[in-house]
């Protein structure tokens, strides 16, 4: 990851702006607010229960940008988005990355996800990735069409693979881009 190139400041759709900058230790208070204050919709399909303290305290214990590059979308003190690259440096999964990205209701339709999504390509490609995976539920029709405006391609429908935090399951749909394509 080129840090040096952070903090970055960008100009959302509306002409505010956020800066874009890697997560750091200090950042967790900021980032918990920001899951927190997420509706419980929202987080209904994330990965991981970003709600709880222990959850979130740990990425902080953990940060090693080699693995997972933490992007932040900061607005004045706030965290307005969160992007992340996931990677497996020493596996046989290490030409791959997988993408997250999650953007504050007041944030969207502002182009900040897809600010957030181009600078983990351009992460990818500098890091020699060749392919990044994201996983949407089945019904998340904006995030899906989000993710194919970037060149992702449906790769996979994985039937009843997730488990919602009400116990109800869900198809997850594997998307691949090929990062060659951005050359």
């Amino acid at each position: 990851m080129l840090l040096s190139r952070y903090p970055k400041e960008v100009q959302l759709k509306d002409g505010s702006s956020v800066i874009l900058r890697p997560m750091t230790r200090s950042d967790e208070g900021q980032l918990l607010d920001f899951f927190t204050n997420l509706t419980e919709e929202d987080r209904l399909y994330l990965r991981n229960d970003v709600a709880n303290v222990r959850v979130v305290r740990s990425w902080f214990e953990q940060i090693d940008y080699q693995r997972v590059f933490p992007l932040l979308a900061i607005a004045g003190e706030d965290v307005v988005g969160d992007a992340t690259l996931h990677r497996k440096p020493f596996s046989w999964m290490r030409h791959m990355g997988g993408i997250r990205i999650v953007v504050a209701q007041a944030y969207r339709k502002l182009g900040l996800a897809r600010i957030l999504a181009d600078e983990l390509l351009e992460n990818a490609l500098d890091e020699g990735l060749e392919k990044l995976t994201a996983e949407v539920v089945v019904n998340q029709d904006i995030a899906l069409e989000a993710f194919s405006r970037l060149g992702f391609r449906k790769e996979a429908i994985l039937k009843d693979y997730v488990l919602d935090s009400k116990g109800v399951r869900h198809n997850l749909v594997l998307m691949i881009k090929d990062i060659e394509e951005l050359s």
